[in-house]
């Protein structure tokens, strides 16, 4: 073989002295270790143990060398150990362990150097003298270099061993609660002998319901720890429970309590709510009202509104307490006016713009239960809709103007409020036309909910008499809306007329007269015109009716004097006219050779063919015959 390695130096060194080594280009081979390949001559450093044996390996090490430890019989806690691994040269080795002895527990038995590994020793099944055993390593990487840990375990005579868990406990209560925040100490003994316990608090705040007992070897017990909230105030306090066992290993322990006092919540509720809920033990204190528990709300409002709180309970006797955000006490109350049991703040007028706080409590000391709390920001109620005038039957509509032949009528109209819970009824103001309103109501329907109808029957109204009415929303705290008036028409126009009982109309007898056109025909007098001429007679009287709205029409009978009145032929009727007007009804005559005398009479009648009496034109005599009350020509 070539020789391609010339030494400069060769003098003895360690495995790890630093040589340099000069190559010659010729001679250049592929080998194990390190070489600097050049053209010219150069330089390198390697490890010299590397360069000349290049079969060398790393090798396992681990520390401690040995374990030596010892634990008590009987004892149930197992003993720890940590043995770390590493490579002599610091380069990765993966690595492998084992043990024999049932007492002695490997948590892992393979991995990679660097690394670290947790052994367990128990010495619970031991009995009082050493034990041995041996953890064996190996390494891929050092073939045959096994590294050996001998383990000694002196097991010494048996003792109780406390243990206490948790050693830690943090909790929370609202200031003035009644209900007692809770948590269990469990105690136990993992040793071979029985061991006795006290235990201890440091505050008063703090009970134990048990302060003291035995637990045998490997067996437990527990003790529940109170934290009272009492009178504590808001802010953290810190105690410490002790759990002491003489002889015992591990012992005195002691547990930390921290308990947090906070003050008592009041989430925000919004106005116009009702909150269902209950007053518990868990509740936090009062502040006005010692020994009761409550339930705070806060509420967002502007200066000048009108604030109402109501309280009810099927449990307590409620009670209500207004503060503003510092904590002034601005209102209370204990009963609703005419009511003992549920509790009112009714219009409160807020102060400021700001946060509110209500307090729904108990009138008596330590009373719970559910209740009902509603808040509400008063406004008054929406005009109300839709509202219309009817027969009794409730259904039939009474046009605006019309006549109704009932003396009762129905009047509806659906009522609303911006406060949803609120109940609203229906107000009317319900006059003769020949009155003007006065803001009076005059009817009043009972509560409806809103967004109802709500409805009102009124009663004994005037006969022949015309109505207007107006009406508007009102709600139970007396609030109401604006008046509106119905039907859209005047205010002094009716709204309706009542006509429960028809009556005949009238006539009125000193109006009677009778024309020729326009020229009025004397008590006996004629028409004039030739003969065979066509000649008109009028006849006109004033007719009344005391029934709103009647249509009323003049009719004449009209006989030749030798002829008595039949009220069946030679009838007459004009065109309807209003009460109180005048009615005509005309007659059409040809003159004769002779001429014709004709004698006549008249009543009144109405759209319902109920008529007045008949009377006579003239004064004069009907007798057959007859005097003459007019001859054609």
């Amino acid at each position: 073989m070539p020789n391609y390695r010339d030494l400069d130096a060769t003098r003895p060194a360690n495995l790890h002295h630093r040589v340099q080594i000069h190559a010659r280009p010729a001679a250049i081979h592929l080998v194990t270790g390190c070489l600097l390949l050049a053209l010219a001559m150069s330089v390198a450093t390697c490890r010299l143990d590397k360069l000349v044996t290049p079969a060398f390996h790393d090798r396992l090490v681990v520390t401690p060398a040995a374990l030596l430890d010892s634990a008590h019989a009987g004892s149930s806690d197992s003993v720890p150990a940590t043995l770390r691994l590493a490579s002599a040269d610091g380069a990765t080795l993966s690595w492998n362990a084992t043990a024999t002895a049932p007492w002695l527990t490997l948590l892992r038995s393979s991995g990679g150097a660097p690394d670290s590994m947790v052994v367990e020793l128990r010495a619970d099944t031991l009995s009082q003298v050493v034990h041995h055993d041996t953890i064996t390593f190996t390494s891929m990487q050092a073939p045959g270099d096994t590294v050996k840990v001998p383990v000694a375990f002196t097991i010494l005579a048996p003792a109780p061993a406390l243990r206490v868990s948790p050693l830690s406990r943090m909790d929370s209560a609202f200031a003035g609660s009644a209900q007692p925040r809770t948590f269990i100490v469990q105690i136990d003994n993992t040793g071979g002998l029985s061991l006795a316990w006290n235990g201890s608090v440091d505050s008063p705040w703090l009970t134990l319901s048990a302060g003291s007992g035995n637990v045998p070897p490997q067996g437990s017990t527990s003790t529940t720890v109170s934290l009272t909230p009492g009178a504590l105030g808001p802010g953290m306090q810190t105690g410490t429970l002790t759990i002491a066992a003489a002889g015992a290993i591990g012992s005195p322990k002691t547990v930390t309590v921290s308990f947090k006092i906070k003050p008592c919540d009041a989430p925000t509720i919004a106005a116009d709510t009702v909150v269902d809920a209950a007053i518990g033990l868990a509740d936090c204190g009062a502040p006005d009202r010692a020994g009761s528990l409550a339930k705070r709300y806060s509420l967002l409002a502007n200066v000048g509104d009108t604030l109402s709180f109501r309280l009810t309970s099927p449990s307590f006797d409620a009670y209500l307490t207004l503060h503003d955000s510092l904590g002034t006490l601005l209102s209370q109350n204990d009963n609703c006016p005419g009511f003992t049991g549920p509790s009112c703040i009714l219009e409160f007028p807020a102060p400021a713009t700001g946060r509110y706080v209500i307090e729904a409590t108990t009138a008596a000391a330590g009373t719970t239960g559910a209740f009902s709390l509603s808040a509400v920001r008063e406004r008054p109620p929406s005009l109300p809709q839709a509202i219309g005038q009817f027969r009794g039957d409730s259904t039939t509509a009474i046009g605006i103007g019309a006549t109704t032949p009932e003396s009762v009528a129905v009047f509806k109209g659906t009522l609303n409020d911006p406060n949803l819970r609120d109940s609203v009824r229906l107000q009317l103001e319900l006059v003769q036309s020949s009155s003007p309103f006065s803001g009076t109501p005059s009817h009043q329907s009972s509560f409806v909910g809103v967004g109802q109808t709500a409805w009102i029957r009124a009663t004994g109204l005037v006969e022949n008499a015309g109505y207007h009415w107006r009406a508007r929303t009102c709600d139970k705290t007396l609030r109401c809306s604006a008046w509106l008036s119905f039907g859209g028409n005047s205010d002094t126009a009716s709204d309706f007329f009542v006509n429960a009982i028809p009556e005949n109309p009238a006539i009125d007898a000193f109006s009677l007269n009778q024309f020729n056109g326009a020229v009025a025909i004397p008590v006996g007098g004629g028409t004039g015109g030739g003969l065979g001429s066509g000649q008109t007679v009028t006849f006109k009287a004033t007719v009344t009716d005391p029934d709103p709205g009647d249509v009323l029409v003049l009719e004449v009978e009209s006989q030749p004097t030798n002829t008595a009145f039949d009220g069946a032929t030679n009838l007459y009727r004009g065109t309807g006219v209003a009460s109180g007007n005048t009615a005509a009804a005309a007659a059409g005559y040809s003159v004769a050779l002779l001429g014709a005398n004709y004698h006549w009479r008249a009543r009144a009648c109405d759209q319902t063919a109920r008529c007045s009496g008949w009377v006579s034109f003239g004064g004069n005599s009907d007798v057959v015959t007859a005097a003459t009350d007019f001859h054609v020509p």
